[in-house]
């Protein structure tokens, strides 16, 4: 069913009343507009959407879809310079919210409508610990005393699942980790029992089995407490299991929506159609037998001392986080690197580089032993291996212009002998990545989340580097986006004979780039082989349950 702004049917839903739930939630014609430099922005155009009680409904779309400013209105969350504009209507259990005054929605927030935000760390306030932050949301909405609320705020840590909830609640967020975290959001969230839940991407940065646990866990406590559900995502996978009815946006308008299963299996508008066909695909093409080694690692060890107990009655002990592991990329090969957060990924991959000490074991980089090299003696290397970083937005420094940015590398490592012929190579190294030229100026908050990956990348080829580690270089894109840059990797990787060692959690974008992976868990290799052999026959119960989770997310 489709969209009246494209010719098609209007946005009512055809199935209203059909089980006969009641409708809690009736959104029509939404229309937001952002005040910018230079003008208004269209954030939201003529949205409409329903939600009954117990049911789950699905906001999808890439970023700039609007999907999460269409939340944020239902909430009353918007920024100063957003307007609502007339003709919106918002009626939650038959009652106008859109002219409700800031007081009344305050007590709505929370008790009658809950949010469960993308990025925990970022949501969750650093200074004060769980059982605080717990204890102010019943506090807000309801007569209780600290001792019940703190029994509340433990019953609640229990319910959403997370180990010791007593120990837990004298805690920071900074001590728990990702997936804990998220679960601390759910429980705030739930605190008063709200009818409405909405989950703005909350599993975005999880890993697979992670993501698993926490829509899982949304899923029992909406069956249990019989709440409705707004789920906005990009994940595809994740709406066709976990939503009952889909809502498709694109630049702040609903393109398509239909029942999950009839939208999937018959999807209506091209846009959508593009978002369904957007899944990482292909695989990598084979490399010669006796294709050199480029990157190898034997018996490497990485170790951080920690130290735990009190100020007078310190406790020090040492945490392996790369067990004596061997390793080897040949020229041309992308070897992928895959396994929970804490695993010890991302410490492996910096070791092998020499951006981090190693404890033990020999590294070689195109057969020369550099695990014996300081930082100056490292310089000369660098500028043939480098690294993409997960979040290019943190990685990019802000003040800093695109010129600036690609054009440092070259001038610290003393590549090009003209500011002339310095810019020719960052401007080629843009149209490389898919970049305009005429972007130099440009900082980097003005460009998308694909862009700025695309000008970290950018960054790395204008060095002409042999070897790039890739950290989960699209783990916070869109579908779409996700697979722009993984074409754009294979061509890098077919003009340029470039190596690659790809961290991810990601098992499709693996299954997509990679030769062969390796599988870690707490520091130590438990599976490795080809792409294909690994993933389709996984012979340990932990990589069993890493693909399971990746490939069907519900199970």
């Amino acid at each position: 069913m489709l969209d009246r702004t494209n010719g098609f049917a209007p946005p009512e839903r055809h199935d209203l009343g059909k089980h006969g739930r009641k409708l809690i939630l009736d959104a029509r014609n939404i229309a937001v507009d952002f005040k910018v430099e230079g003008g208004i922005v269209n954030a939201v155009r003529d949205v409409s959407f329903q939600l009954h009680k117990g049911e789950t409904i699905a906001l999808v779309g890439e970023s700039g879809s609007g999907k999460s400013v269409t939340a944020r209105t239902v909430m009353r969350l918007l920024s100063r310079r957003a307007t609502i504009k007339p003709g919106t209507s918002i009626k939650l259990d038959g009652k106008e919210i859109v002219s409700m005054s800031e007081g009344a929605m305050r007590n709505l927030r929370g008790a009658k409508v809950s949010m469960i935000f993308q990025e925990p760390m970022s949501s969750l306030n650093p200074v004060y610990t769980i059982g605080q932050q717990i204890c102010e949301a019943l506090h807000l909405h309801s007569r209780i005393s600290r001792r019940a609320a703190t029994e509340r705020a433990r019953q609640l840590l229990e319910e959403v699942q997370i180990p010791e909830p007593a120990a837990r609640l004298r805690q920071y967020p900074h001590q728990l980790s990702g997936g804990q975290r998220q679960r601390v959001m759910i429980a705030m969230a739930l605190a008063n029992r709200p009818d409405i839940l909405i989950a703005d991407e909350p599993t975005t940065a999880l890993d697979v089995t992670v993501q698993a646990q926490i829509l899982n866990l949304i899923k029992d406590l909406k069956d249990k407490y019989g709440m409705a559900v707004i789920l906005i995502t990009h994940d595809l996978t994740i709406v066709r299991q976990f939503s009952e009815y889909v809502y498709v946006m694109q630049d702040g308008v609903v393109q398509e929506h239909n029942a999950t299963e009839a939208l999937f299996a018959n999807p209506q508008h091209p846009y959508t159609r593009r978002l369904l066909a957007s899944e990482p695909k292909g695989s990598a093409k084979p490399i010669a037998d006796n294709s050199p080694i480029m990157v190898e690692g034997r018996k490497v060890k990485v170790a951080y001392t920690l130290k735990r107990g009190g100020f007078f009655n310190p406790d020090y002990f040492e945490l392996t986080a790369v067990d004596n592991l061997d390793l080897n990329v040949k020229r041309h090969e992308t070897l992928g690197l895959v396994g929970e957060s804490g695993s010890g990924k991302t410490t492996f991959g910096q070791a092998l580089l020499r951006l981090i000490d190693n404890q033990g074991g020999e590294i070689f980089f195109n057969g020369e032993a550099i695990h014996g090299k300081d930082r100056k003696a490292m310089q000369p290397l660098r500028s043939r291996m480098q690294v993409v970083f997960q979040d290019p937005f943190a990685s990019l420094n802000p003040r800093m212009s695109v010129r600036q940015i690609i054009e440092e590398g070259l001038i610290v490592n003393n590549i090009g002998a003209t500011a002339r012929e310095r810019v020719d190579r960052v401007r080629q190294a843009l149209i490389d990545a898919g970049l305009p030229t005429n972007i130099l100026s440009r900082f980097p908050h003005e460009f998308s989340g694909g862009q700025r990956q695309r000008i970290a990348i950018a960054r790395a080829i204008a060095l002409e580097p042999e070897f790039i580690l890739l950290d989960e270089p699209t783990s916070a894109l869109d579908l779409s986006v996700q697979a722009q840059i993984i074409d754009l990797l294979r061509k890098l990787q077919d003009e340029r004979g470039l190596s690659y060692l790809f961290i991810s959690h990601d098992l499709k974008v693996v299954r997509a780039l990679c030769h062969r992976v390796m599988v870690m868990e707490h520091g130590r290799i438990v599976e490795e082989g080809p792409v294909s052999e690994v993933l389709s026959n996984p012979r340990t119960a932990y990589t069993q349950r890493l693909v399971k989770a990746a490939f069907d997310i519900a199970a």
